[in-house]
């Protein structure tokens, strides 16, 4: 059974202009319309929404999960939410990874494709980076979709996230509060696809030093793709520049880069906390078991999966009435741990 994607594929259209022809014929001319329907029958189209209505009146659901990175750390507290929900409510999921080398247009394409395929009445979709730009593609699936741990850039799509903002002023606040002031920030890369919540954590990290009046410039932040070894190199570089900035503690957009962190400090014979203290953002089930164990501040990845099904069955059993679009804050808290010290007034560090 043939998508839009295949329909787009076999007459040379645009997804768009294919979505129009089938959905709102009046908005094409006569011979594309013809040129679409014609595929679409010979492809052996299926139409998304009549599949969603069928499926809803013999109360059969599925989802379509769809996910970048599976094998990090978060993905299993993440998804054992959205699987515990799911099955307390007979719902089947599908589940499609996303590569990093897919994390564009094509790829997302792709993916709702694969997912489509397999009949499924809604898609929740996690960390990717929704420009406008990709609203007629969201478009044409004709079935909700909800974002988890993102957002959506034009604010048509429900998103289930924490305060990354907030969340990241709290985190230069403890450290503050423990006599820093010389803090350095390991942020996510400054990529289209990192103008999302790593990055939204960066301008925490600036309304924190500037409501604080710390000191800054920009040999304080160093950049890495949120993985362990981007945490590595990043405080490398941010230690090869400490003599000049002065730095006592770092703030990390993740845990797995602040972890990385702590290992270069120590691969450089320095100490943590006690020469530089770290904290991190996720509180992954790693982090208790790193030496020193890790502070952070914690996302509920498990309550953030969880919400994303339930408003999936609100949608589901209210008949599509409840609002489909808004922003939804969960809270977060610090995990406070061991890998912060408290510099007492007139104590230098070296």
């Amino acid at each position: 059974m043939a998508t839009i994607q295949d329909i787009a594929d076999y007459v040379g259209l645009s997804i768009a202009t294919v979505s129009r022809a089938l959905n709102k014929p009046a908005m094409v001319n006569a011979e594309t319309r013809e040129r679409v329907m014609q595929a679409a029958k010979k492809l052996n189209y299926f139409d998304p929404a009549k599949t969603r209505q069928a499926n809803l009146k013999n109360k059969k659901i599925s989802l379509g999960v769809i996910i970048p990175y599976i094998t990090s750390f978060f993905f299993g507290e993440l998804f054992s939410g959205i699987s515990r929900v799911a099955q307390e409510n007979h719902i089947d999921l599908i589940l499609y990874e996303l590569k990093s080398s897919k994390m564009n247009e094509e790829g997302l394409a792709e993916a709702f494709s694969f997912v489509q395929r397999h009949l499924v009445d809604g898609i929740i979709l996690t960390s990717f980076h929704l420009p406008a730009k990709y609203d007629e593609l969201i478009d044409t699936l004709q079935i909700p979709v909800v974002l988890l741990l993102d957002s959506h850039e034009s604010g048509k799509l429900p998103t289930y996230k924490v305060d990354d903002i907030r969340a990241s002023f709290e985190a230069v606040s403890y450290l503050v509060s423990r006599g820093h002031r010389n803090i350095g920030m390991i942020s996510a890369l400054l990529t289209d696809q990192h103008d999302r919540g790593e990055q939204l954590r960066l301008k925490g990290y600036k309304q924190a030093v500037d409501f604080y009046g710390l000191p800054f410039s920009e040999a304080l932040v160093a950049y890495g793709d949120m993985r362990f070894e981007d945490g590595y190199s990043a405080m490398k570089e941010l230690l090869a520049k400490r003599e000049e900035t002065g730095l006592t503690a770092v703030f990390a957009a993740s845990d797995e880069m602040a972890i990385g962190a702590m290992r270069c400090i120590f691969d450089a014979g320095l100490k943590v906390p006690e020469d530089i203290s770290v904290i991190g953002f996720d509180n992954l089930s790693v982090s208790r078991i790193t030496m020193p164990k890790l502070t952070t501040i914690e996302q509920p990845f498990g309550e953030i999966g969880a919400e994303g099904v339930k408003h999936m069955i609100r949608w589901f059993t209210e008949g599509g009435q409840i609002p489909e679009k808004g922003q939804f804050y969960l809270p977060y808290k610090i995990i406070e741990r061991e890998s912060v010290a408290e510099i007492r007034p007139g104590e230098a560090r070296t």
